[in-house]
């Protein structure tokens, strides 16, 4: 906070008001004291004095008065401030910066006075510091996030007259700032980034000249600025690799991006509006316009920043490893290919495909092997799990291994039906790496499952649940003691079933994985109780959706998304050349809503809302 009586650190209601906040006490009071004589102690109190004088008669709107005793105190000022000592210019200081303000006010009401000269460091040792050019740059970078785009902590440096009103800025007096303060205490910006000390040092002195503003309008966003001096942007656009490459991205580059730059560049407002969320993101760039020329990493300035040739280096937590910064040059020398498929997908999703892809069935399944132990010590960390493996799944439970057994038997049984429904390639494993089912005999242990791992809360009326996320391909399932594996078997197989639906290509939908899979279930256990009154339950879920694309939208519990989901991929499936192209895109990697488009001719939006996507379905 300030420490000063006097300043523009609070919101000035008019130009009367600031002139008289600036001018009206005097910053410092100052004794005798060594370093400063006794002439010169008397000089400081008379420069107070007028200037004190000088903010009543502005206050009063005597303005002729007012720039009087403006003009003695500067007098006074140039008799003692030529070559003052350390001491002297410590006190002169606030003076000076008094008298600043007040030069600029009392011009604004047509007052003419002399013209203030240069005072020690008030100047800069490297010429006056200018705002929009240097000063707004590093505010948009560092502090734009929190307090540019947004006002956290009721800090708002939306434009400079935002600032100027803010108690960020001691005018004059940059080491007691608040600005300065959090910035080199470390306090400020979080996430443990470190603003560079050549920019602290552009803040001080500008803050030290007076924190003058030389743009056009003071309200004018800082954003401004920057956006201002963006170079010129070229649109590059992801290729594939020609399989000449030594350097992968998803492998290489995806990773380190996630390690190192994520806190900055992979959140809702990134650094420099630059974001790495996904390849086209990274690709597009931010205020520094394109970070990557493919085949040219010498005149990358992704590079450049990762060096720090002439630039501060990136990440601000320090420099990477020269081995890292050569392995993502040469990535960008052999033409920056993207080997993730679709370039719209999360960064960490590419990272997690792209190794899934390189790893063999066999590392694959001792990779989810050991996360299904984890993600148990997760759960229930108090309680030992038994673990029985089998070809296709791994299946966890506290309960006895005899029931256990009876659920990876079951899964088994149902891997090659749900493989021969769904067609899926002979000779390959129902969901490459396995599944893990996880087996749970309360539902007290089985809601944790969800509040753990899913973050969120099952409904009561949910016995099973399915994730697939490339690293993790997982099925839980509710098998109460008083209830046997033949009472699960549709569930486990509609489980079992999404699954692998979810693993067939990039960002499957999860309402498309959850009707095929009751689907595929109904299917193989047409004669079970469960499955005979699906339909009708699906009815009763549809009929409760408000509009028609409600099961999509997730607008309803997941449960009853699932059963409208059923319907909707019945009735795809009632079109059998459509669905095995739509099922063959996927097969080839490609994105949902294109393999969609390619064999309906519509989104599954547009199908299902036709020519009124808006009009709201009214309840039967």
């Amino acid at each position: 906070m300030m420490r000063f009586g006097f300043r523009l650190l609070y919101p000035i209601a008019s130009w009367t008001m600031a002139l008289w906040l600036v001018l009206g006490t005097s910053a410092i009071r100052v004794d005798a004291q060594e370093g400063i004589s006794s002439r010169q102690n008397r000089a400081i109190k008379q420069i107070q004095k007028n200037i004190d004088l000088a903010g009543q008669q502005f206050k009063s709107e005597n303005y002729e008065s007012s720039r009087r005793y403006i003009e003695r105190a500067i007098e006074e000022f140039e008799k003692i401030a030529d070559s003052p000592s350390e001491e002297l210019e410590k006190a002169l200081t606030p003076e000076y910066t008094r008298l600043v303000k007040a030069h600029e006010l009392l011009g604004a009401k047509n007052q003419k006075l002399p013209e203030l000269k240069p005072f020690g460091g008030m100047s800069g040792a490297g010429g006056v510091i200018s705002f929009t050019k240097s000063v707004a740059p590093i505010i948009v970078s560092r502090c734009g996030n929190c307090h540019v785009n947004r006002s956290r902590g009721d800090f708002s440096f939306a434009s400079f007259e935002a600032l100027d009103k803010s108690t960020a800025i001691a005018y004059g007096l940059p080491d007691t700032s608040r600005l300065i303060e959090v910035i080199e205490s470390g306090e400020m910006p979080p996430g443990g980034t470190k603003v560079a000390e050549e920019e602290i040092k552009i803040l001080k002195d500008w803050i030290k000249q007076g924190a003058k503003f030389d743009g056009e309008d003071p309200r004018a966003s800082l954003n401004t600025y920057v956006m201002a001096r963006r170079p010129e942007r070229q649109r590059v656009v992801a290729k594939a690799p020609t399989g000449k490459e030594t350097v992968s991205f998803g492998l290489d580059v995806a990773p380190v991006i996630l390690e190192h730059c994520a806190i900055c560049h992979i959140t809702q407002n990134p650094r420099g509006n630059f974001s790495m969320a996904d390849f086209r993101a990274l690709l597009r760039g931010g205020d520094g316009g394109n970070p990557i020329v493919p085949g040219k990493s010498d005149e990358s300035p992704l590079i450049a920043r990762l060096r720090g040739d002439g630039v501060q280096v990136m990440p601000p937590q320090g420099k990477l490893d020269d081995k890292i910064i050569d392995k993502i040059a040469r990535w960008i020398d052999e033409g920056a290919s993207f080997d993730g498929g679709d370039d719209r997908l999360a960064m960490f999703t590419v990272a997690a495909k792209v190794k899934a892809d390189s790893q063999s069935h066999e590392e694959l399944s001792a990779d989810r092997l050991a996360l299904a132990s984890r993600t148990w010590k997760l759960v229930m960390d108090d309680v030992k799990s038994l673990e029985v493996p089998s070809d296709n799944f791994v299946v966890t439970g506290s309960t006895t291994e005899s029931r256990l057994n009876d659920v990876s038997l079951l899964c088994e049984r149902l891997a090659p039906k749900i493989a021969k429904e769904l067609r899926a390639a002979s000779g390959r494993p129902l969901v490459k790496g396995n599944i893990s089912v996880f087996v749970f005999d309360r539902r007290y242990d089985f809601n944790e499952f969800g509040k753990m791992v899913e973050k969120r809360d099952f409904p009561k009326s949910l016995k099973g649940h399915w994730g697939y996320t490339t690293i993790d391909a997982y099925a839980t399932l509710l098998m109460t003691r008083n209830q046997t594996v033949e009472d699960v078997q549709p569930l486990i197989a509609s489980q079992i079933a999404s699954v692998h639906v979810a693993s067939l290509g990039p960002e499957i939908p999860r309402w498309f994985a959850d009707g095929l899979g009751l689907y595929t279930a109904k299917k193989i256990y047409s004669r079970d109780d469960a499955m005979k009154s699906l339909d009708g339950n699906a009815e009763t879920a549809f009929s409760e959706m408000v509009r028609p694309d409600d099961f999509i939208q997730n607008k309803m519990p997941a449960d009853k998304a699932a059963l409208v989901s059923y319907l909707f991929v019945k009735n795809l499936r009632s079109s059998g050349s459509s669905f095995s192209k739509l099922m063959k895109a996927l097969a080839n990697d490609v994105n949902f809503e294109e393999a969609f488009r390619k064999s309906y001719g519509k989104t599954p939006t547009e199908m299902i809302n036709g020519q009124n996507p808006n009009e709201p379905r009214r309840s039967r």
